[in-house]
């Protein structure tokens, strides 16, 4: 599973504030990682709007709804979770996402 890839992740199983239910995530974890864990890293999107950087960040079109990387949403998955793959950042939303990540997690 390659870095910045948008994909259908299945977060059931939670309780509020957690981001529930199958929604588009991204993920952020390394590349050589993903191939060699079971797990990947992703920060799920949300369609509700507006971008709050650094806690939320416009990513683009996904899902057939504009979307907003959520940081604090930030979680490891099993691979079983994962539903198909939507499409992917650019570099510019990559580096956009990595920016918030940063600020969020210093």
């Amino acid at each position: 599973m390659k870095r910045g890839a948008v994909v259908w992740v299945d977060l059931s199983d939670t309780n509020p504030p957690e981001m529930g239910k199958v929604r588009p995530g991204i993920v952020v974890s390394g590349t050589a990682h993903n191939e060699i864990l079971s797990t990947v890293v992703v920060v799920p999107t949300s369609s509700v709007a507006p971008e709050i950087r650094p806690l939320r960040v416009a990513v683009g079109r996904f899902g057939g709804k504009e979307s907003y990387a959520v940081i604090p949403g930030i979680r490891q998955v099993r691979k079983g979770r994962l539903r198909g793959v939507l499409g992917e950042l650019g570099p510019e939303q990559l580096l956009a996402l990595d920016e918030c990540l940063d600020a969020y997690l210093r």
